[in-house]
This record gives structure tokens, C-alpha cells and sequence, in this order.
């Protein structure tokens, strides 16, 4: 899997860009904490308000790499259960991150792929794109995905996605709250051009201060950090309006 990173729009922009269609995006523990670098650089850009996340090929995650599976065999379960907190904090990073990652979600959300398409901000998805979670098909459940979706659907669509009786479609993932929009394919990536370039017209530190707001918000389920990242934007903004008043 090759990841890279470009500046667009005098840097406001950074594009991080996943080449791993060869293997359906699936991720390993190593391709994922190269993938949550490369967005943390780029957060960490000062003059960055968004961050765009290409995942190359037809789909956009088929999940984890069945090819490390083979070593997990004589693991024991506190071994796996540790494996499986890391990579699931790795994916915190990424929806934690400062500023808001938009990505377009196309074909196949597999597994972990789910995961991840819940850690992205501003998900658009394709309505011909499908989600599931086949893994207690190979008999086991899922743990990081599963925690989120259990928090996140009402209890009876978590089991039916979980035991992997039902999938959902773009419209589907879309009214679970997992996307922001969903367009026709034919749409996806205008739709995701248009939000960027929106996005990138405001003031990359009143969009930090948006982050801060709805995941402090949704992290302690209180107010005080979220007054606090506004009055910072709104003692600047009034320090910008004088300014200019008086000149």
C-alpha cells in the first residue's frame, strides 16, 4: 500500500491518497499507522483546514489483511485482545484529528472498512456502495467496529449488521448516520470536489474550532470545551472586525 500526500489550495488543502486497490484497501497494523501519519502531518499544518482522503481503486476498504491472520493462530487472547485495542486506538487518531477529513466512500466497505469509514468527518457515499461485516461468517466478531456500530444504530439493525444478516447501502448508511450525503456514483466525486473547495473558502482555525466543538461535545457529552473553542474564534473574529473598523 502506497500513501502519499500533496498541498492544494495554498495549502488549506492536503490531499492524502491510499494505493492499495491491488488488495481492495484492505489494511494491515503497519499500513494503518502509516495511513493515521500521514493524516496527523498533515493536521498538524497550520495553514490546513481540510484534509482529503483518496482511497484509489473501486472500493474503499475490504477490510483487514486476512494475510496476517496466520500468526494470530497460537496467540493467546490477551495477545489478540491487545492487537485489537492498538489498531482500534490508531483508528481514534484519525477521529480525533483537528480538522475535518472528507473522503468519497465507493463499492466495498468491508469489516474494519466500516471502522474506518466511521472515523472519517465528512464521509459522502456512493448510493451503489454497500457495507458489511462478514466476519462471524469466519467465526469471530468483530470488536473495534462492532463498539461503534452498537453505540451508534438502534440495537436491532447493530445485531442484524453485526451477525451478518443484512448489509447497507449508500442511502442506508446515510440514514444511520455513518455518511453525510450520499449521490449516484456518477456524482461522487464532483460532490466530493464541491465540498472541499467549500470547505477550503473558510478560516481553517474556525473549522479547527468546529472539530473541537462536536468531539468535545460528543468525548464528555458536556459544553465547557465547546465554549471555550468558540469564544477563542469569536474574540478573534471581533478583534479582526475592529481592526479593520479603524483603519
Amino acid at each position: 500500500m502506497d500513501i502519499t500526500q500533496r498541498r492544494e489550495r495554498s495549502g488549506r488543502v492536503i490531499r492524502v491518497v491510499v494505493a492499495g486497490s491491488g488488495r481492495g484497501n484492505s489494511f494491515t497494523m503497519e499500513s494503518l499507522t502509516a495511513l493515521a501519519d500521514a493524516l496527523s502531518a498533515a493536521a498538524a499544518d497550520p495553514a490546513c483546514g481540510v484534509v482529503r482522503l483518496d482511497m484509489e481503486g473501486p472500493h474503499f476498504c475490504s477490510g483487514w489483511d486476512t494475510g496476517s491472520f496466520a500468526e494470530l493462530a497460537d496467540a493467546s487472547v490477551d495477545d489478540v485482545a491487545a492487537q485489537l485495542r492498538a489498531s482500534d486506538e490508531v483508528v481514534g487518531t484519525i477521529r480525533r484529528l483537528p480538522v475535518p477529513v472528507v473522503s468519497a466512500v465507493r463499492g466495498k466497505v468491508i469489516g474494519f472498512g466500516v471502522g474506518l469509514l466511521a472515523a472519517v468527518h465528512l464521509p459522502i457515499v456512493s448510493e451503489e456502495s454497500r457495507l458489511s461485516l462478514p466476519e462471524v461468517r469466519f467465526g469471530f466478531a468483530p470488536a473495534g467496529v462492532g463498539h461503534v456500530l452498537a453505540q451508534l444504530l438502534p440495537r436491532p439493525q447493530a445485531y442484524a449488521l453485526l451477525t451478518g444478516q443484512s448489509t447497507l447501502s449508500g442511502e442506508e448508511a446515510h440514514r444511520a448516520g455513518l455518511a453525510a450525503r450520499v449521490v449516484p456514483e456518477a456524482e461522487l466525486d464532483g460532490a466530493v470536489d464541491a465540498l472541499v473547495d467549500s470547505l477550503a473558502d473558510l478560516d481553517p482555525s474556525a473549522l479547527r474550532a468546529v472539530v473541537d466543538v462536536v468531539e468535545s461535545s460528543r468525548s464528555t457529552g458536556r459544553p465547557d470545551d465547546a465554549y471555550i473553542a468558540s469564544a477563542r474564534t469569536i474574540v478573534r473574529s471581533a478583534a479582526s472586525l475592529t481592526t479593520k473598523g479603524t483603519r
